[in-house]
């Protein structure tokens, strides 16, 4: 069976209408001389029109919408007589917007005697739609890696950098454009924080694996600048649809204020337990140094002080004093004690505990002490004794001398502030040294008690200074470059006004006295003591082991109408009734008595304010024959009975 032959033309016109594509000839002028179905579908007219045919001498702008470049594509063919690969977007008669590859050229037609131009069109709506779609997902892509508060840094299979968001730019101190192409090593270098070794690259790691990598702690991003930053990161494959890796992203972030900020709450707990401890040896010592310092002030009476062994318990007793500093020290560090605060201006304070700290070294000071400093609501002496163990420190570290810049400002701390303080008015005070600065592996332990790197230090110093600021409610840090010195930066809280509460009048001493004295220690040794001192200066005195037993004493001698004159309280008994207690219950049996507070906790706030907690007096152990008198005399002069036998 013969079948007749095809159109040749007519085959060619189907096979590319069915692939898209289309053909059409116009003259200079736009008339349409020629256009096939292919043609007429892509640019949206088989629908206006039945055939092709219907479409000849029609101009061509009629028939389309164009929305690109006008003239472009005309001059393109005039100066060039081709135009390749010309994408343009374009409405149909019925405003639908399409995309179209247009490839034209000029060519000189023999029967018309004239140029028409030729076209090749194909549909590239399609196309041109995921296109910008994609397009539209990486901006987004692009704006989210932009906004998002880590470093992200990809790479290709090579290592090398193929793109670097906002963050990782600031961290590393590479730009984008700078650092795509780059090995990431030379972009991101990362070293371990305690032995400045490089670390292994997360990126290879990830390859070795195939799985998600997290850095390990203690890395340390060095920036383009040679800053450190401590970092958090993880490294992860990214694959295409067969699953082959195909680049790494690394995410990092920087977590040098977080981990600082932990490393403060773990220490302040840490230096809180040793503190309770060293509150506790630091009271029982005391009560061995009062019964020390008491015996041997009461041997320099007897011996006499021109005597060779009143000479000798004279250096013993200046030798226990000493001791009696360093139980100071270990009190002050403990949590036993409250600080007697009032609003205080520190630029006198500083100065004076900045030139006692520096006197007779080879060191000379700096200050900036603004007139505005805010008042801080502090204990004016714990706070000498923080820059004076600071600035000694300072001293310490410059052996060759140098210059100690001390600073006061005013600061306001917001929620969400660095500083681990409550939101609020602070004073900060800055003491920097230009020492060789210190290790940052002992940078962190530099607060803690008995750690020390010089020869003769106790290492109670800056321990003490740590403990005060935090008793109130204040902050200190610590920082170091090294060979440019160290600085210690500690905050306090603002009071309202700058009024400080005048000094009170020293007492007259007197070692002479009458009358019926009470004395309450668990300690023996103590109570010989304190019976032996009062003996010396004149008073009778009657010992209670504890505060039931002072109570019921005082009891039985107001019902036989000769109560005690003075009352001596230990403030703290062990497994009994302690003199804080005791004294109310004296009180009640008789609101005239007189009573004072003793306790080898000379931080105790009842020593501080007495009269707060129902007391006259106070008598910080160890004390010597004098100290007693003092106070003795001190609250009978304040504070007479009525019926009273006692004088002083």
């Amino acid at each position: 069976m013969t079948h007749a032959p095809e159109d040749t033309n007519e085959l060619i016109a189907d096979a590319l209408a069915f692939a898209g594509i289309g053909f059409y000839r116009y003259t200079w002028e736009g008339r349409v001389l020629h256009m096939d179905g292919g043609a007429m579908k892509i640019l949206g007219i088989d629908k206006r029109f039945d055939s092709p045919d219907d479409v000849i001498g029609r101009d061509i702008s009629d028939l389309i919408i164009y929305t690109g470049k006008k003239g472009y594509l005309r001059n393109q063919l005039k100066e060039h007589g081709t135009a390749h690969n010309f994408e343009y977007q374009f409405k149909t008669l019925d405003g639908e917007e399409r995309w179209a590859l247009h490839d034209s050229y000029v060519r000189h037609d023999p029967n018309l005697g004239h140029e028409v131009i030729q076209v090749v069109i194909q549909d590239i709506t399609q196309r041109k739609l995921a296109e910008i779609a994609l397009a539209a997902e990486r901006e987004r892509l692009a704006v989210t890696l932009r906004s998002i508060g880590d470093g992200v840094i990809t790479t290709d299979t090579e290592g090398r950098v193929t793109l670097l968001n906002k963050v990782a730019e600031e961290l590393t101190g590479w730009t984008h454009a700078e650092a795509v192409g780059l090995p990431l090593r030379q972009v991101f270098h990362i070293i371990n924080q305690r032995t400045h070794q490089t670390v292994e690259d997360p990126v290879a790691k990830v390859f070795q694996t195939g799985n998600v990598v997290g850095l390990a702690n203690h890395t340390v991003l060095v920036a383009r600048d040679g800053t450190h930053r401590v970092i958090a990161d993880s490294a992860a494959p990214i694959r295409n649809p067969a699953s082959v890796i195909v680049g790494v992203v690394l995410v990092f972030r920087d977590v040098t204020q977080k981990e600082r900020m932990e490393e403060d709450i773990q220490r302040i707990e840490k230096l809180g337990s040793l503190g309770l401890l060293a509150g506790g040896i630091a009271h029982d010592f005391n009560n061995l140094l009062a019964a020390i310092l008491g015996n041997v002030s009461l041997a320099r009476l007897y011996a006499g002080q021109s005597s060779r062994a009143g000479s000798l318990l004279e250096q013993a007793e200046k030798a226990t004093l000493r001791a009696k500093d360093l139980t100071l020290q270990l009190l002050t560090f403990s949590r036993g004690g409250d600080p007697v605060r009032k609003a205080t201006s520190l630029p006198g304070i500083i100065q004076e505990a900045t030139h006692f700290a520096l006197s007779g070294s080879n060191c000379r000071a700096e200050f900036d002490l603004p007139a505005t400093t805010y008042a801080a609501h502090a204990d004016p002496g714990q706070i000498s004794q923080v820059v004076h163990n600071i600035v000694l420190n300072a001293v310490q570290a410059m052996t060759d001398g140098g210059v100690v810049s001390v600073s006061c400002r005013n600061q306001a701390v917001v929620r969400g502030d660095s500083l681990p303080l409550p939101p609020g008015n602070y004073v900060s005070v800055s003491v920097a040294d230009r020492g060789p600065g210190i290790e940052p592996d002992l940078l962190a332990r530099v607060f803690e008690p008995y750690f020390t790197t010089k020869p003769r230090g106790s290492g109670l110093g800056l321990s003490v200074v740590h403990s005060i600021i935090v008793k109130h409610d204040g902050f200190i840090r610590a920082t170091s470059t090294r060979g440019q010195g160290a600085v210690f930066t500690f905050w306090l809280p603002a009071a309202a006004d700058v009024q400080e509460a005048p000094p009170e009048p020293a007492s007259r001493p007197v070692t002479e006295g009458s009358g019926r004295v009470l004395v309450m220690d668990d300690e023996a040794a103590v109570l010989d003591m304190a019976t032996s001192m009062l003996s010396h200066l004149g008073f009778v005195p009657e010992t209670a082991l504890n505060g039931r037993e002072a109570i019921g004493k005082y009891r039985t001698a107001v019902e036989a109408g000769h109560p005690y004159d003075i009352v001596i309280l230990d403030l703290t008994v062990p497994g009994g009734m302690g003199g804080a207690e005791a004294v109310r219950g004296i009180l009640a049996a008789d609101p005239g008595a007189i009573v004072v507070a003793s306790s080898g906790y000379s931080s105790d706030p009842v020593l501080a304010k007495p009269t707060a907690f129902g007391f006259a007096g106070s008598l910080a152990k160890p004390y010597s024959v004098t100290e007693m008198s003092r106070e003795l005399c001190r609250v009978f002069g304040k504070v007479r009975k009525p019926n009273g036998t006692g004088s002083c």
